[in-house]
């Protein structure tokens, strides 16, 4: 592969709502759209999903964007090479998010050249026809909460996310999980519990949820082995897994478990497909997570949510869930509850590129020398 001009796109999709977790609250999604272009004329786009904030990780929009513009661009456009995966050893100590969009743009473009689609080319196994949607409430007030939840119903939602934090507590969980027996519920405390609040957690584990997701603020996750009452509900990990070495302690732990695989978050589907091979192999639940991202980066997760042995519906709903206008074309859309898996060359959709220029208020491109 050669790479003749990249452009990055400072893009901001102002959201319908004020979607809060534990960790802090978003209402304009600031987010770096990468395309790179090939002399053949063909184009690929990828996805930075780092915030403006290190509430989720240390990584933060303005880091990405400058390793991409001062590091990451300049060296690709100076190489030559035969799969994106190589790029994975060009750059030690990486930017996980930063890698990931670059990755992601070329991934696209290198299976727009072979016209394949990105991810059924890339795990080289067929992708299911239509996936179901997982949806996802920030914290709000209780009525707020249950009207969110009968308008999912009504859209045909089946498993539903919510996000929770100690200032909660638990009778609203019980009482939701009562009111929607229909409803396979999960949580998300986005570590906002400590180990000292173990037994509230334990008092979660009657209601049969399908996971109770990062619930403890730990640097280690080996504290976890501390845990080894008898616990029923797998507990799921996203931002404390962010490579495979602290994937492999997951195996250590006394209680089931289970990964949220989030493209950006692991540095590309080069570290993403390892991740899932290796949940695979270990018997540890994986589903799709997302980073209320654009569609650019959302439509891979959609795919990832087709493969095989998924333990759930991913979070993944409607872009009009989130945005007035997405960046794809079509949009993502889950009518009745389920949407039909793209199966197109490379990410499957087509750029809504006037979409992509009405949204950016800053734009960077790089050519390469002749």
């Amino acid at each position: 592969m050669k790479i003749e001009k990249i452009t990055m796109f400072h893009v901001q999709l102002p959201m319908k709502f004020n979607f809060k977790t534990a960790k802090g609250s978003l209402n304009l999604r600031d987010t770096i759209i990468i395309k790179v272009e090939s002399p053949k004329g063909l184009s690929g786009f990828g996805e930075v999903v780092a915030f403006t904030t290190p509430f989720y990780t240390s990584e933060t929009f303005a880091d990405s964007w400058k390793i991409l513009e001062e590091t990451y661009l300049p060296e690709i456009l100076k190489k030559e090479f035969s799969h994106p995966f190589e790029i994975h050893e060009f750059f030690r100590s990486p930017l996980p998010m930063a890698l990931a969009g670059l990755e992601n743009a070329l991934l696209d473009l290198y299976f727009k050249e072979k016209n394949e689609n990105l991810i059924a080319g890339l795990f080289q196994e067929k992708l299911a026809d239509k996936i179901p949607r997982g949806a996802v409430i920030g914290q709000m007030s209780d009525e707020q909460t249950i009207k969110q939840i009968d308008r999912l119903i009504k859209s045909g939602v089946k498993r539903i996310k919510l996000k929770i934090s100690p200032q909660i507590g638990t009778d609203l969980i019980k009482k939701l999980v009562k009111r929607y027996p229909q409803i396979t519920f999960a949580l998300d405390a986005n570590q906002s519990f400590q180990l000292t609040d173990w037994p509230v957690i334990k008092e979660l584990d009657e209601l049969g949820l399908d996971c109770i997701e990062e619930p403890f603020d730990i640097k280690d996750l080996s504290e976890l082995k501390l845990l080894t009452e008898n616990f029923l509900t797998p507990i799921c990990f996203d931002e404390s897994v962010q490579d495979l070495e602290s994937l492999k302690m997951l195996t250590e732990l006394p209680f089931k478990t289970m990964l949220n695989v989030k493209i950006g978050r692991l540095g590309g589907l080069y570290q993403s497909q390892k991740a899932i091979e290796f949940c695979r192999q270990h018997q540890i639940g994986f589903w799709i997570g997302s980073m209320v991202e654009s569609g650019i980066s959302k439509i891979l997760h959609v795919q990832l949510a087709a493969l095989s042995g998924n333990a759930m519906a991913g979070d993944l709903s409607d872009s009009k869930h989130y945005f007035d206008q997405d960046l794809i074309k079509p949009e993502i859309s889950f009518p009745e509850g389920f949407m039909t898996v793209p199966t197109g060359a490379g990410i499957g959709f087509t750029i809504n590129e006037e979409a992509l220029n009405r949204y950016t208020v800053n734009k960077l491109s790089l050519t390469s020398l002749k």
